[in-house]
Protein backbone atom coordinates (compact mmCIF):
# COMPACT_ATOMS: atom_id res chain seq x y z
CA UNK A 1 0.00 0.00 0.00
CA UNK A 2 2.84 2.41 0.87
CA UNK A 3 4.40 2.00 -2.59
CA UNK A 4 1.01 2.58 -4.23
CA UNK A 5 0.48 5.82 -2.28
CA UNK A 6 3.95 7.07 -3.15
CA UNK A 7 3.50 6.15 -6.82
CA UNK A 8 0.16 7.97 -6.95
CA UNK A 9 1.62 11.08 -5.30
CA UNK A 10 4.49 11.13 -7.78
CA UNK A 11 2.19 10.53 -10.75
CA UNK A 12 -0.18 13.34 -9.75
CA UNK A 13 2.72 15.69 -8.98
CA UNK A 14 4.35 15.01 -12.35
CA UNK A 15 1.04 15.37 -14.21
CA UNK A 16 0.86 18.93 -12.87
CA UNK A 17 4.51 19.58 -13.77
CA UNK A 18 5.38 20.26 -10.13
CA UNK A 19 8.96 19.59 -9.09
CA UNK A 20 10.07 17.95 -5.88
CA UNK A 21 11.57 21.32 -4.92
CA UNK A 22 8.18 23.02 -5.38
CA UNK A 23 6.41 20.41 -3.25
CA UNK A 24 9.10 20.58 -0.58
CA UNK A 25 8.79 24.36 -0.38
CA UNK A 26 4.98 24.20 -0.08
CA UNK A 27 5.27 21.52 2.63
CA UNK A 28 7.95 23.43 4.54
CA UNK A 29 10.72 20.86 4.17
CA UNK A 30 13.94 20.52 2.25
CA UNK A 31 13.95 19.01 -1.20
CA UNK A 32 16.16 16.23 0.16
CA UNK A 33 13.60 15.35 2.81
CA UNK A 34 10.80 15.41 0.24
CA UNK A 35 12.84 13.23 -2.10
CA UNK A 36 13.48 10.68 0.64
CA UNK A 37 9.73 10.57 1.38
CA UNK A 38 8.73 10.24 -2.27
CA UNK A 39 11.32 7.48 -2.69
CA UNK A 40 9.93 5.64 0.34
CA UNK A 41 12.94 6.08 2.61
CA UNK A 42 10.85 8.22 4.98
CA UNK A 43 7.07 8.22 5.41
CA UNK A 44 4.65 11.06 4.80
CA UNK A 45 2.54 11.78 7.87
CA UNK A 46 -1.19 12.41 7.72
CA UNK A 47 -0.79 16.19 7.96
CA UNK A 48 1.55 16.13 4.98
CA UNK A 49 -0.84 13.95 2.96
CA UNK A 50 -3.71 16.36 3.62
CA UNK A 51 -1.51 19.35 2.69
CA UNK A 52 -0.34 17.59 -0.49
CA UNK A 53 -3.97 17.06 -1.44
CA UNK A 54 -4.47 20.81 -1.17
CA UNK A 55 -1.31 21.60 -3.14
CA UNK A 56 -2.14 19.09 -5.88
CA UNK A 57 -5.84 20.04 -5.84
CA UNK A 58 -7.02 16.46 -5.29
CA UNK A 59 -8.68 14.63 -2.46
CA UNK A 60 -6.12 12.80 -0.32
CA UNK A 61 -8.13 9.67 -1.10
CA UNK A 62 -6.64 9.82 -4.61
CA UNK A 63 -3.35 8.83 -3.07
CA UNK A 64 -4.79 5.49 -1.99
CA UNK A 65 -7.27 4.79 -4.79
CA UNK A 66 -6.75 1.62 -6.72
CA UNK A 67 -6.05 2.05 -10.38
CA UNK A 68 -8.40 0.84 -13.10
CA UNK A 69 -5.62 -1.22 -14.67
CA UNK A 70 -5.55 -3.39 -11.53
CA UNK A 71 -9.32 -3.83 -11.72
CA UNK A 72 -9.13 -4.92 -15.33
CA UNK A 73 -6.26 -7.27 -14.54
CA UNK A 74 -8.30 -8.76 -11.68
CA UNK A 75 -11.32 -9.04 -13.97
CA UNK A 76 -9.28 -10.89 -16.58
CA UNK A 77 -7.99 -13.25 -13.92
CA UNK A 78 -11.46 -13.81 -12.45
CA UNK A 79 -12.98 -14.18 -15.90
CA UNK A 80 -10.44 -16.85 -16.81
CA UNK A 81 -11.33 -18.74 -13.62
CA UNK A 82 -15.06 -18.38 -14.31
CA UNK A 83 -15.85 -15.90 -11.53
CA UNK A 84 -17.37 -13.40 -13.99
CA UNK A 85 -19.53 -14.33 -16.93
CA UNK A 86 -19.15 -12.09 -19.94
CA UNK A 87 -21.88 -11.22 -22.43
CA UNK A 88 -22.12 -9.05 -25.52
CA UNK A 89 -22.35 -5.91 -23.36
CA UNK A 90 -19.76 -7.32 -20.96
CA UNK A 91 -21.50 -7.49 -17.60
CA UNK A 92 -18.26 -8.94 -16.20
CA UNK A 93 -16.45 -5.65 -16.60
CA UNK A 94 -19.40 -3.86 -15.03
CA UNK A 95 -19.24 -6.20 -12.03
CA UNK A 96 -15.48 -5.71 -11.69
CA UNK A 97 -15.82 -1.94 -11.89
CA UNK A 98 -18.67 -1.98 -9.36
CA UNK A 99 -16.42 -3.91 -6.96
CA UNK A 100 -13.65 -1.36 -7.59
CA UNK A 101 -16.01 1.54 -6.92
CA UNK A 102 -17.24 -0.05 -3.69
CA UNK A 103 -13.70 -0.54 -2.40
CA UNK A 104 -12.72 2.96 -3.47
CA UNK A 105 -15.74 4.47 -1.68
CA UNK A 106 -14.75 2.62 1.49
CA UNK A 107 -11.18 3.91 1.28
CA UNK A 108 -12.37 7.46 0.62
CA UNK A 109 -14.61 7.30 3.69
CA UNK A 110 -11.63 6.20 5.76
CA UNK A 111 -9.55 9.11 4.49
CA UNK A 112 -12.39 11.53 5.27
CA UNK A 113 -12.59 10.19 8.83
CA UNK A 114 -8.85 10.61 9.25
CA UNK A 115 -8.96 14.10 7.77
CA UNK A 116 -11.81 15.11 10.08
CA UNK A 117 -9.99 13.69 13.09
CA UNK A 118 -6.83 15.54 12.14
CA UNK A 119 -8.75 18.79 11.70
CA UNK A 120 -10.49 18.25 15.05
CA UNK A 121 -13.93 18.10 13.46
CA UNK A 122 -14.88 14.84 15.12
Amino acid sequence: MKDKIINNIKTIRESKDYTEAYMAEKLGMTQGAYNRKENGDLEFNLTELVKMGEILDVSPSKFIDMDLARVIQQYNSDSASGNYQTTGNDEGYKAAIAAYEKETAFLRAQVEKLTDALAGRK
